[in-house]
């Protein structure tokens, strides 16, 4: 397990070998900002790295793909979260994370 830090709602998420940040998120109760439902289309779930970039997984072809049509800087710290995976601690920003089901951590 990964520890991922998301600001500014201020949670950290156990993220397992292989599981998406965005995955780990709606397992702990908390939404993730996505109109496309994950399917690395519409971009709306980009996030910035903030620190840990090392500890983030290659991006794949489709999430390149996606922040490229989008305009998003291909820099590696603007990632999807519905296809980024990490292997180490990282540190998040992405403004709309929301508490889904009265978690509270």
């Amino acid at each position: 397990m990964s520890l991922v830090h998301v600001d500014p709602i201020g949670i950290d998420l156990e993220v397992a070998a292989g599981q998406t940040v965005m995955a780990a998120a709606r397992a702990a109760g908390y939404g993730w900002p996505t109109v496309c439902d994950a399917s690395a289309s519409c971009g709306t779930c980009v996030s910035i790295v903030k620190d840990g970039i090392d500890n983030c997984a290659e991006m794949p072809d489709d999430e390149r793909e996606t922040l490229a049509r989008t305009l998003v800087p291909l820099d590696g710290q603007r990632r999807l979260a519905c296809r980024l995976t990490v292997n180490g601690p990282v540190t998040l920003s992405k403004r709309g994370v929301h508490v889904t089901d009265g978690s509270s951590s």
